[in-house]
């Protein structure tokens, strides 16, 4: 009877070491799936990431292109919207003011420097 004892005895600690070994093999292979997941994410999120880019590349070249003057006195002649250049008299400069000066000193200076004879 002392060899069965012994055999349970030792059969214990052996089926512990197996069940930690599943274990430890099963947790290595989600693990790997789940890298594997992420970086599949993370290279479809760089692909959305350079298409946005090229994207953001072209709206910025057409932003440019319909503010260019070109385009622009294009389109007022296709509107026909009687829009001129106006003359210099109509054209109010304004200057930046010292950081001292409040709004009735600032009205004053935009007074007393840019008569307008239209006003």
């Amino acid at each position: 009877m002392q060899s069965a004892g012994v055999r349970l005895g030792s059969l214990g600690p052996i089926l512990c070491l197996c069940i930690l070994a599943a274990f430890a093999g099963g947790g290595h292979t989600w693990h790997k799936q789940r890298n594997e997941q992420f970086s599949r994410q993370i290279q479809a999120k760089q692909t959305r990431l350079e298409e946005l880019r090229m994207q953001d590349r072209y709206l910025e070249r057409q932003l440019a292109d319909l503010r260019s003057y070109r385009t622009l006195a294009r389109r007022v002649q296709e509107l026909n919207l009687g829009l001129v250049m106006p003359r210099p008299e109509q054209i109010l400069r304004l200057q930046e003011t010292p950081a001292g000066l409040g709004r009735p000193a600032l009205a004053a200076a935009v007074r007393n420097d840019q008569p307008n004879p239209g006003r």
